[in-house]
This record gives structure tokens, C-alpha cells and sequence, in this order.
């Protein structure tokens, strides 16, 4: 059912070429801190090739990013609910590894849609419009995400507004 990579087209294997880079950067950005970006963007055009060619979407860089925002999602909500039981198997075993305080740890507390927003802006320099047109939602969404993740991080790392 999916496409083995000796089946891709050279334009395809180009067009991945050039966007593996960033959507990987993307992916250890917006992603779960325990999934390897590679993991991620593997995943996310699997998905994308599995449904139809590369070149068959209109905006193939943003499909891929909001999958990788899914499966972010996704992981979330497993792990989640893995929690819930957790606890009662874990009961008798030893102590987690020591934490050890960084400002990494304050963004990656944020979720994963303000973090994909915060990176895209801060980091990509993609304007507002370019945001939302990625992540489909509305240029007022993003800005409110870009708003609440900096306030947010702003107030947990002790800075003056």
C-alpha cells in the first residue's frame, strides 16, 4: 500500500531532500522531548506518501508540519493515558533519574502547538499569516498562541515584561 523509496520520483526524493532539514529542526522544536525528531518526520511522510504523492499537495511543507504536530498530539494522549496505570505497575521500582534545571525544560512544558508557533516565528522568521497558512489555523490563533507561550515562559524564567 505505501511507497518504497525506489519508487519515489526524483522530484520526490529532491523535494525530501530539501525539506528534511527543516522539518526535522521543526520536529525537535514542536515534538515530545522523548521521540527523536528523525522518528517523526520518517512518520510524517510515510503518512504523506502512503495517501498520494508529494507533488499531488498544495502545500505539501505545511501537510507534513501539522502531521508532525499531530503525532505530537497523539504521543501526548498515549502517554497519558499509559499515566493512569502506570503508578499501580511502578509501584516498587527505584527512584527516576535526577532533573536537572534548564530553560529547555520550561519550553518544553509548553504544548505543542504554541511551541511549533513560537518556533516558526522566533526561529524561522515566518509571519503570522505564513503560521497559520502551515498550521491551519488563523493568523488571530497563531499571534494568541505566540502571546500566551511567550507570557508563559516569560513568567516561569522569573523575566520582566
Amino acid at each position: 500500500m505505501g511507497t518504497p523509496s525506489s519508487a519515489l520520483t526524483a522530484d520526490e526524493r529532491h523535494l525530501i531532500e530539501m525539506l528534511y532539514g527543516p522539518l526535522r529542526r521543526f520536529a525537535a522544536a514542536a515534538g515530545p522531548a522523548d521521540v527523536e525528531p528523525d522518528d517523526l518526520v520518517q512518520e510524517a511522510l510515510y503518512r504523506a506518501l502512503r495517501r498520494r504523492s508529494l507533488s499531488a499537495y498544495e502545500n505539501v511543507d505545511g501537510y507534513l508540519r501539522q502531521t508532525i504536530l499531530n503525532l505530537s498530539r497523539n504521543h501526548r494522549r498515549s502517554l497519558a493515558r499509559r499515566g493512569k496505570s502506570l503508578p499501580r505497575l511502578v509501584a516498587s521500582v527505584a527512584a527516576p533519574p535526577p532533573s536537572y534545571p534548564s530553560d529547555l525544560a520550561e519550553l518544553l512544558r509548553l504544548p505543542a502547538e504554541v511551541r511549533a508557533v513560537l518556533y516558526l516565528a522566533d526561529v524561522e522568521g515566518y509571519s503570522f499569516p505564513e503560521i497559520a497558512a502551515t498550521l491551519r489555523c488563523s493568523p488571530a490563533v497563531a499571534r494568541a498562541r505566540a502571546s500566551r507561550g511567550r507570557r508563559r515562559l516569560r513568567s516561569e524564567l522569573g523575566m520582566e515584561v
